[in-house]
């Protein structure tokens, strides 16, 4: 039987625990409360923030401590605060928005902290089962989520392409798991990665390999890469905005923490053959997001498919893990730091532009740069920075990324993605150029165009994007060094 401090686990588990306990009190009291929907949203930031506050206490001073099946060490709190940051930015950009569409229900906040409470689970397991417990507690507030504008057709159907393709995944990841148990006799990531030689070469290594085959199919189909992609663009686009950011950045980020479990525990015992399916996997998922992306019209799906391209980014460092496990994970955190912060502000700004549609097509942001300057400026920081054009944050992130396949010797990779990168300027200066460019936004310039309101605390998330995608470009050592300092830890105390 294990003996556990269950004051002290209250302690560790409490920068997601705190949001969980928020949103069974945002769905305990909202429905006796008049004005529910400015009380459940000052409970979801309060709690956000202490919760924020916490995490970063115990990301600065954690040690690598083990609780039942759950592992609170450095990086589970540096991809906690990811969390954290994404939903205080969502939920800012949410209030307004919800308002202007009559959706403006308790519900959504509550959906949202719950998602945070199952991310946290996912980022901390330390064993298969309570990683994909943690991933259904997201998925299945995901799935409500996307459909939550019940009067819009297109979000009921995003809802319902999203449930029917996660059930799916999740049971392809489940039976995974259940054979990966089958062979070794455990879903312990320790004991799988000090067993992992062993077992590889015993008489289950047949099902234990195609175990791993369909955890790999799972985890790629809730990080949309190709070619379990083709979810994604429907559903991004039909889930109301607030959402698609949501899921695009923080829902990202969460997979990518399972998939550097996954791999420092399951996939280093063939690193060739891991290496080769990685290297498919990542240049399939860039080409098909950037090629795609380059015929879209609507920017909620041309980010869709700029997100499914950056998975394909994402992906590529890990050709190197089993020679640089710590740089490698460093690599990817800083760029889920900066791809959320880009991503957010610039749904920020579309947000910002919705009035009476959810639908922002490229057209409308016509002179957007004469009629609202900051909003033209700090959309075309966002995209510039989204395409890796230096000096911004964007550019750096790809950097590290790259550079840890230039270590082990994957040239053509970077090759590759770096052509990828070119192609994805074309579509990103599209708005640009609608913005700036066109006739009909030179015509407004000269005729000096009325200007329109943004709600404040979305222009609140808009500034904070903004100064951290700017200052971060120029100042990236700072960040990048702290995220370093943890990276490794988990990985080296648990050998």
């Amino acid at each position: 039987m294990i003996n556990i401090n269950w004051l002290q686990f209250a302690g560790l588990i409490s920068p997601w625990g705190i949001p969980l306990a928020a949103g069974l009190l945002i769905l305990l009291i909202c429905p006796f409360l008049k004005n529910h929907h400015r009380f459940s949203f000052g409970i979801s930031l309060a709690s956000l923030f202490i919760s924020l506050w916490l995490a970063c206490q115990y990301w600065m001073g954690a040690k690598e401590t083990v609780i039942g099946s759950l592992l609170f060490d450095k990086i589970s709190y540096f991809f906690v605060i990811l969390f954290l940051i994404a939903a205080i930015l969502v939920i800012l950009l949410s209030y307004h928005f919800l308002e202007t569409f009559g959706i403006n229900r308790p519900e959504f906040y509550a959906l949202i902290l719950f998602c945070v409470f199952g991310m946290g689970c996912m980022a901390a397991g330390s064993d298969l089962m309570v990683i994909f417990l943690g991933l259904e507690i997201m998925s299945v507030s995901l799935y409500i989520l996307a459909g939550f504008h019940r009067t819009n057709i297109f979000s009921i159907e995003a809802s319902l392409k999203y449930f029917l393709v996660g059930a799916f995944a999740s049971s392809f990841l489940l039976l995974g798991i259940a054979f990966v148990y089958g062979a070794s006799g455990t879903t312990d990531f320790m004991v799988l990665h000090q067993k992992g030689m062993e077992l590889a070469a015993g008489d289950t290594r047949l099902y234990l390999m195609l175990g791993l085959g369909l955890v790999a199919v799972g985890l790629g189909f809730k990080v949309a890469a190709a070619p379990f992609h083709f979810w994604a663009p429907d559903v991004y686009e039909g889930s109301p905005l607030v959402v698609t950011a949501w899921m695009a950045t923080a829902v990202k980020a969460a997979g990518f923490a399972v998939i550097l479990r996954a791999v420092w525990a399951l996939f280093q015992w063939e690193p060739e053959l891991f290496g080769k399916i990685v290297w498919i996997a990542a240049v399939l998922t860039m080409s098909v997001g950037n090629i795609s992306a380059l015929l879209q019209r609507n920017l909620k799906r041309m980010l869709a498919y700029s997100s499914i391209a950056h998975a394909g980014y994402l992906l590529i460092p890990l050709v190197a893990f089993h020679e640089n496990n710590s740089g490698v994970t460093a690599s990817v955190g800083f760029y889920l730091l900066a791809y959320i912060l880009m991503t957010i502000g610039a749904f920020a700004v579309l947000i910002a532009l919705t009035t009476d549609k959810e639908e922002v097509q490229i057209s409308d942001l016509t002179g957007l740069g004469y009629k609202k300057p900051f909003l033209g400026f700090a959309l075309t920081l966002f995209l510039i920075s989204l395409a890796g054009i230096p000096p911004t944050i964007g550019f750096f992130g790809k950097y590290y990324l790259f550079l840890q396949a230039v270590h082990v010797g994957q040239i053509g990779l970077v090759v590759i993605a770096v052509i990828n990168s070119v192609i994805s300027v074309y579509y990103y200066l599209g708005p640009v150029v609608a913005m700036y460019f066109t006739k009909e936004a030179l015509a407004v310039d000269q005729k000096g165009a009325a200007t329109y309101w943004s709600p404040r605390p979305v222009m609140v998330v808009i500034w904070i994007a903004f100064l951290c995608v700017a200052l971060l470009g120029l100042f990236p050592s700072n960040i990048l060094g702290m995220i370093q300092q943890s990276s490794g830890t988990w990985l080296v105390a648990v050998k």
